[in-house]
């Protein structure tokens, strides 16, 4: 089986998992930095695969001394599924109450570092 070959021989790591990911989903077309962190030929290949297909070959991926060669196997596919406003309206309340938070935690350190007079 696909996974129990992935917690033996899998350097990633998900080897503990069987090799397994969690859902994603890339943004068309692809391009490098927008794969979810996958290196682009392993989203490409994903992309082009079947649920439930298996890359015919290793796939390379890395640079210089740190190729990997990778073995992808699509359980499966559903569509890409955008939130409504009301399924996502808490946690974007949350990231902008955060991010007023951190803002507003800077612009008090710039104000004391502006006013501040050190001594020695």
């Amino acid at each position: 089986a696909f996974d129990a070959l992935a917690r033996q021989y899998s350097v990633a790591p998900s080897k503990a998992a069987g090799g397994e990911l969690p859902w994603i989903s890339f943004k068309a077309p692809l391009t490098e930095g927008n794969t979810q962190g996958l290196p682009l030929p392993v989203a490409q290949a994903i992309t082009k695969l079947p649920a439930g297909g298996v890359t015919p070959a290793a796939i390379p991926a890395g640079q210089g001394n740190n190729v990997l060669r990778v073995i992808v196997k699509l359980d499966a596919k559903r569509p890409t599924k955008v939130p409504t406003f009301d399924e996502a309206k808490d946690t974007i309340r949350q990231q902008l109450q955060a991010f007023a938070l951190e803002k507003a935690a800077a612009q008090f350190a710039g104000d004391l570092v502006k006013g501040a007079t050190i001594q020695q």
